[in-house]
């Protein structure tokens, strides 16, 4: 699901960015072997075969929040307070967290 305007942005070192926002469901497992890197921004850095989020997650996504079930939004994280909060809040079938990916709304491709 895509959240966000495509509105272009110059954040990025002048070049242009299509920033777009998804949330991704975080399923009732007991493991959802997924593993996340980082302390600035958090992204996913592997993902099992077998997670039950394999095909809405991609290695590099970046972990913008978690949204649980009764509205709370958690913003700030860092991998391991992210990976806590998601342990913590098994029970909670509502849960999401917001993906955000800035692509560059063109490439350049040399051969």
């Amino acid at each position: 699901m895509i959240m966000s305007d495509y509105e272009c942005n110059t954040n990025h070192g002048g070049s242009k960015y299509l920033p777009t926002t998804r949330l991704v469901r975080i399923p009732m497992a007991k493991k959802l072997k997924v593993a996340f890197r980082g302390t600035d921004s958090v992204r996913v850095s592997n993902i099992d075969p077998n997670s039950p989020v394999r095909g809405q997650l991609t290695v590099g996504d970046e972990v913008e929040a978690i949204v649980l079930g009764d509205g709370t939004k958690i913003m700030n994280l860092n991998a391991l307070t992210l990976a806590q909060v998601i342990i913590r809040t098994t029970d909670d079938t509502k849960r999401q967290l917001i993906i955000v990916n800035n692509a560059p709304d063109s490439m350049d491709i040399f051969c």
